[in-house]
């Protein structure tokens, strides 16, 4: 949902510019993390003239578990979650009006990625990201990952901003993949069917709550079948609303971030009011947790971006997953990494709170938010879970006229899709044709090859 700046005060932040900083935020996201072919973003960045990095596992390291099972530290563990912030960010900053010339063609490419996320494996397995060959992933996935990529593709179906036969690819995709989620018994399962750690939302509780609300309410209303929606009725309704009963703990930021993502979707989208509330209730309890996380952003050093961190994690010595959760012995030089996680948790905690929409409590926050968003040198960062945090955080809070309240009036009117934008990404010859686009270049295509067919290549059939 997005409301009008207009539609309460302007808080005291609302003339801090930070728009300058959001898009240096972006350009590092796009020039550093973002692969346009595959419409996906990497954990770790690399230099446009060696991307994606040659430390990012292959697709044959993904499917024989190296380093580990869900692929932690091998370039593309948390490219489902970043993805999602990604996506909130770009299309939130189209319905708003103030998007930047570029936005909309990255828009385009994350919408492609949402597609390959839910596509690319068997049996409707949603993969937490993608080798960069496309086709490589973990067997393994977390509930956090299904959490956000189901908030995207809510966001993507109730919005103006994107085009009809885009939303009717995700609905097709949802009801698929909702399905493995009942075949599973409301178990997060990894590619083998198996049980993953922390998997098991099915139980009727406040702690894995959110996550099957949410699924389930996601399933209801991509499809508008009474049989979704009554599964999702006797579900909110069970055992006296305990899914949805107050859970205060002080929990992660990065964790705590997918279930106030979770609760947004059931706040918004639950068609009974009094669970709205009670969802909304739940929500403003977070936002009072990750209230007294924000001051984690000053605990960043930025003198550890002159560290160079090493990515050849096929050269580090060998541990088991008891003792470290990479599967070897991370160099000293990943300090860099734990300096960014600061940077990380206080982003994810003041997003929490923008999610609640909670103006009291962000207008107490502001100055730190504003302050990190404006000081930090965002084109020197090294992972992308701080920066995707960084634009997503900017563009909630100019929706609610934190800041940058002068965007609205100086940008555009949000345009109007009647041109599909669904699976560009999937066109041989987009990138070859559109090389002023932000991101990544492609790699060249292979030579073309006679295939009985006079010597021309066959034409690859448009697919929505």
């Amino acid at each position: 949902m997005t409301v009008s700046p207009e539609s309460h005060e302007p808080p005291a932040a609302a003339g801090v510019y930070l728009d300058a900083a959001a898009r240096a935020a972006q350009a590092a996201v796009e020039q550093k993390f973002l692969f346009r072919k595959i419409g996906l973003p990497f954990d770790y960045s690399s230099s446009p003239d060696d991307f994606p990095s040659r430390a990012f596992a292959n697709a044959k390291e993904a499917r024989q578990n190296l380093p580990n099972p869900s692929g932690l530290g091998a370039g593309f563990h948390f490219t489902c979650r970043n993805h999602a912030l990604l996506f909130d960010a770009y299309l939130l900053r189209l319905e708003t009006g103030i998007e930047a010339p570029g936005d909309e063609a990255i828009l385009d490419r994350l919408i492609g990625g949402l597609i390959r996320l839910a596509t690319v494996a068997p049996k409707a397995f949603l993969v937490g990201g993608l080798a960069p060959d496309a086709h490589g992933f973990y067997g393994q996935s977390r509930r956090e990952n299904h959490a956000a990529w189901a908030f995207a593709v809510m966001r993507g179906l109730f919005t103006a901003a994107i085009a009809p036969e885009s939303q009717e690819k995700f609905r097709s995709i949802i009801g698929k993949w909702m399905d493995r989620i009942r075949r599973d018994k409301c178990r997060i399962t990894g590619m083998d069917g198996k049980p993953i750690p922390g998997g098991d939302i099915a139980a009727p509780d406040p702690d894995a709550g959110p996550f099957l609300l949410a699924m389930q309410l996601t399933a209801a209303k991509a499809s508008g079948d009474d049989k979704d929606r009554q599964a999702y009725e006797a579900m909110a309704e069970e055992n006296a609303r305990a899914r949805m009963q107050a859970f205060a703990t002080d929990a992660p930021m990065a964790e705590l971030l997918w279930r106030q993502a979770a609760w947004a979707l059931v706040a918004e989208h639950d068609p009974a009011e009094d669970r709205r509330d009670l969802a909304r209730a739940r929500m403003r309890e977070y936002a009072v947790i990750a209230a007294r996380h924000v001051d984690d952003v000053k605990k960043w050093d930025p003198a550890l971006a002159d560290v160079r961190a090493d990515l050849e994690w096929r050269k580090f010595p060998k541990a088991p997953l008891q003792n470290s959760p990479y599967g070897f012995v991370a160099p000293e030089s990943w300090r860099r990494f734990e300096g960014e996680a600061w940077l990380e948790s206080g982003l994810s905690a003041a997003y929490v709170m923008l999610l609640a929409r909670d103006m009291p409590l962000l207008e107490d926050c502001a100055p730190v938010i504003c302050d990190c968003l404006a000081g930090v040198e965002w084109g020197r960062l090294a992972c992308l879970n701080p920066l995707a945090r960084a634009v997503a955080v900017h563009a909630r809070g100019a929706e609610l006229g934190l800041w940058d309240a002068g965007l609205y009036e100086s940008r555009r009117e949000t345009p109007s899709s009647e041109v599909s934008i669904a699976a560009k990404y999937l066109e041989p010859d987009y990138d070859r044709e559109n090389p002023d686009k932000a991101g990544h270049l492609s790699p060249p295509a292979p030579p073309q090859r006679p295939d009985g067919n006079g010597g021309k290549r066959r034409r690859r059939k448009r697919r929505r």
